[in-house]
């Protein structure tokens, strides 16, 4: 079911000519196709009335993002199951007693590929003066590698089934080949600045984004990856 609408919007949106109006044309056909299921599981599992829907982004064509009555992030999945996405729940409510910033608490729908979660408190990097924030550079690397440490303290031992989490929901570009004599650990693999919420001072106090959560084979995959992205934001790229 999920995959028909994708390709509706995918489709249509061809003839649209700019890239910035075919995105969102293809979003809003999207949305407008998705409609009827998102009201429906937002009452289901919030227990609320749908007053509106705005799109955010659809990404790859294969993942879309909506904010349901300004409140609710809303994502839907063309190339995964719904099964990965309780598999997804299951191991992000098991990391979140490691984790000590707050992650998103998400609600699976039961029909489609689709998870919402409540909008987090806190601001991104994009809302302060940039030159403030590389003031900040050491505080906010020491917090990110906090983060990180955390996370791989969670032992591949203590989570049943570990291997579902093997590529579980990874875009091909974030796989990786298994390294030699190095142990595999969970990694967040999208690591970049634009996931961070911070308070106003500069405190990370929450991190977003965590459906790529998985195995990882190299223990330095997501400094690697925080560091590629902080590098292109420090620099303008």
């Amino acid at each position: 079911m999920s995959g028909i609408p994708f390709y509706i919007g995918n489709f249509l949106a061809c003839f649209v000519p700019d890239s910035n109006r075919r995105s969102r044309f293809r979003g809003n056909v999207n949305i407008a196709l998705y409609r009827p299921r998102i009201m429906a599981f937002i009452k289901s599992a919030f227990g609320e009335r749908v007053k509106n829907i705005k799109f955010i982004r659809q990404r790859t064509l294969n993942r879309m993002v909506c904010l349901v009555n300004d409140e609710y992030y809303v994502k839907i999945f063309r190339n995964v199951t719904v099964q990965q996405l309780k598999n997804y729940k299951f191991l992000l409510d098991f990391i979140r007693p490691h984790i000590s910033v707050e992650i998103p608490f998400i609600m699976v729908d039961n029909h489609i590929p689709m998870y919402a979660c409540k909008k987090m408190m806190g601001r991104k990097i994009d809302d302060f003066d940039k030159s403030v924030v590389l003031k900040n550079e050491a505080k906010i690397k020491r917090q990110v590698a906090k983060i990180i440490n955390e996370l791989q303290s969670v032992t591949l031992t203590s989570v049943p089934n570990a291997e579902r989490f093997t590529f579980s929901m990874q875009p091909e570009r974030t796989k990786e080949k298994p390294c030699v004599a190095v142990h595999p650990v969970l990694a967040h693999f999208d690591m970049n600045e634009t996931n961070f919420l911070f308070d106003d001072d500069l405190n990370i106090i929450g991190v977003l984004d965590w459906d790529t959560l998985s195995v990882a084979q190299n223990p330095e995959t997501d400094n690697n990856i925080f560091m590629k992205y902080w590098n292109k934001y420090k620099n303008g790229d």
